[in-house]
């Protein structure tokens, strides 16, 4: 199918890069936001937070893996993190694709922590090309062929802009040759620096408008969706919205995929007459997306918090322990050990035999079998072992229900309780 000649080639035809909102709604919602997530960081301590964040790393990953279609099982992506791959090359494809996500998002999250990144933006052409060109590297070499539209067999380079024309569903990309000046004013116009975004409330609501124009721009010839929900995880680390990493717009985006879809559409449209804003793309339509992505990582954010809650967690992990004591025979004191740890996040060696009034070699019994199901990690600090929560994929149906869809879960369980 051939292209049209009159393909967008000024930077200036994704104009609004900011929503115009009257109402004021934008800016309640990223109040919101950021309240929510000042909460979220404070409802529990450091320890548990790390541990949170290496079970919601993978389910990250399966749902924006899942946006593009590609549905790893979270079994599948567990087992990859171990590096037990399949014998089946479509299901070992998957599980490449699920760690290599997987691995640059805690990358990311370390480099932002760690401020490595404190003079960067993740608004910046470098850093989004970056991102493109470490998720590829680690990716099968069938994930680099696409086929397009037209169904012509296509060649990805990673970190590489585009040099062919795209079309995505209805919407025609900018023409390739252009592309960088797309992204060289995307870089200044959302950069932290630049004056309509020196505010940090400004800045919230702009992530939910760079999340639109940067798939707009599709500067690659595939892998554009994930790289921009990278980009926009980064873009929450940047201003310390992301809780330590204990929670997913991909997972919201995800599960109201259609919603999701549609409202990325409809930002593609022009604008609707004199009263729809002074750029060529529609004011409202960006608005509306806007809001719906502020919403979406509120409703992610709360929906964590009261996963931490912690009378719910101690609740939850009274009856798990429960249950594999009468499916699995473990011991009543586990009860007492485990709540501890999952509520403080560790405890001493001297603290677990004192806690539940078993000698060493009884504790030991307890703590291998946590150790083997991946449920604590012994650590020695000093002369003291201590033993660290940890949150293992398989149980996250009995520790933190209704992160992955009910069949899933439901597979989950059938594997624990085989």
């Amino acid at each position: 199918m051939a292209f049209p000649t009159e393909l967008y080639r000024l930077p200036s035809a994704m104009e609004p890069l900011y929503p115009v909102d009257e109402s004021g709604e934008l800016e309640e919602l990223a109040t919101t936001l950021i309240r929510s997530a000042g909460a979220l960081s404070n409802a529990s301590n450091p320890i548990i937070r790390n541990a949170v964040a290496g079970l919601i790393r993978p389910m990250n990953s399966y749902y924006s893996n899942l946006l593009e279609g590609h549905d790893t099982h979270p079994l599948d992506i567990e087992k990859a993190l171990k590096s037990d791959f399949s014998n089946d090359k479509r299901r070992r494809d998957l599980q490449l694709e699920a760690k290599a996500h997987i691995n640059l998002h805690e990358a990311v999250t370390l480099e932002w922590k760690s401020n490595k990144l404190i003079h960067s933006s993740p608004y910046s052409t470098h850093y989004i090309l970056g991102l493109h060109e470490r998720f590829y590297a680690h990716l099968p070499t069938d994930f680099l062929t696409v086929i397009s539209q037209e169904g012509e067999e296509k060649q990805v380079c990673p970190g590489k802009i585009r040099s062919e024309e795209v079309r995505v569903s209805n919407h025609i990309a900018p023409a390739a040759q252009a592309v960088p000046d797309f992204l060289d004013r995307f870089e200044s116009g959302y950069a932290p620096s630049h004056v309509s975004n020196k505010q940090t409330i400004k800045r919230i609501i702009n992530i939910g408008a760079a999340h639109h124009r940067l798939s707009w721009i599709h500067p690659f010839l595939d892998g554009n969706g994930r790289v921009v929900r990278l980009f926009s995880d980064a873009c929450f680390m940047f201003d310390d919205l992301d809780a330590s990493g204990i929670w997913s717009i991909s997972r919201g985006l995800a599960r109201n995929n259609t919603e999701y879809y549609e409202r990325l559409s409809n930002a593609d449209m022009k604008r609707h007459g004199d009263h729809d804003g002074r750029g060529n793309l529609s004011n409202k339509m960006l608005v509306e997306f806007c809001r719906f992505f502020l919403t979406t990582a509120i409703d992610q954010i709360q929906f964590m918090h009261n996963s931490l809650e912690m009378d719910k967690m101690t609740d939850r992990v009274k009856a798990f322990v429960n249950q594999m004591i009468v499916y699995k025979g473990w011991r009543s004191e586990t009860t007492f050990l485990l709540t501890d740890i999952f509520v403080k996040g560790k405890i001493s060696k001297t603290d677990a035999m004192r806690l539940t009034n078993l000698s060493d070699k009884t504790l030991k019994l307890i703590t291998d079998v946590l150790t083997t199901e991946e449920l604590i990690q012994p650590i020695k600090e000093g002369k003291e072992m201590t033993f660290h929560a940890r949150f293992p994929v398989k149980y996250s149906p009995l520790l933190f229900p209704n992160l992955y869809p009910s069949s899933k879960e439901a597979d989950l369980l059938n594997h624990v309780f085989a």
